[in-house]
């Protein structure tokens, strides 16, 4: 029962957001009572930290395999390491189907503006400890930039990111700015948007 309604709280939470989610709406779709749910997870807040803490370990895994292959193949072939291949492998898991990397997004900017004990946690356990990977791959594509400077880029890449996935729904700004022309909805064409900006602003002075 707990691990249905975690399932159900997350394809609820991804698809109208996590505000616009009741917990009646959880347990309704995953045909349990209310009671569970405090039961198992005490409040709809809690059922959403441990959300957040599946994902990021979801995301982590992903991001670790690709990040290891592509330095493998770079070690294998003795060629350098590619910013674009480097690029990717950060923000696939956000356009893979199944994972809800927009509500990862989501879920990370709010812990920018509300973090808690649980959402430290999450970043302690999973999401530093790549970024720290992340970065050292980052400093093998260009060693004539400082690893401060990767620091700073990293950082600003991670923005770019969770800005761009909080806003790919049917209204999105993109959309109402260039009056349907671009589309953030439209996966694919974020996708390569996405990625283009993000090495050209990497590779930038």
């Amino acid at each position: 029962m707990r691990e249905r309604i975690l399932v159900t709280a997350e394809l609820l939470f991804a698809r109208q957001g996590v505000d616009k989610t009741s917990t009646r709406d959880i347990t309704t779709e995953a045909g349990v009572n209310v009671a569970s749910v405090n039961y198992y997870f005490r409040s709809k807040e809690a059922l959403a930290e441990e959300i957040f803490m599946r994902l990021a370990q979801r995301v982590t895994v992903l991001r670790l395999a690709d990040l290891s292959r592509v330095m493998d193949a770079s070690r294998e072939n003795r060629t350098a390491l590619r910013l674009e291949d480097l690029v990717d492998c950060f923000i696939r898991p956000y356009f893979e189907p199944g994972v809800h990397g927009a509500l990862l997004a989501r879920f990370i900017l709010q812990h920018r503006l509300d973090p808690s004990e649980m959402t430290h946690r999450v970043f302690e356990q999973y999401l530093n400890p790549f970024a720290m990977e992340f970065i050292e791959a980052l400093c093998l594509t260009d060693k004539r930039i400082s690893r401060v400077d990767w620091l700073w880029r990293y950082t600003l890449l991670t923005g770019t990111v969770m800005l761009a996935m909080t806003d790919v729904g049917p209204k999105n700004r993109m959309s109402a700015l260039s009056d349907g022309q671009a589309d953030a909805s439209r996966t694919e064409d974020l996708k390569h948007q996405l990625a283009d900006y993000l090495c050209r602003a990497l590779r930038s002075g």
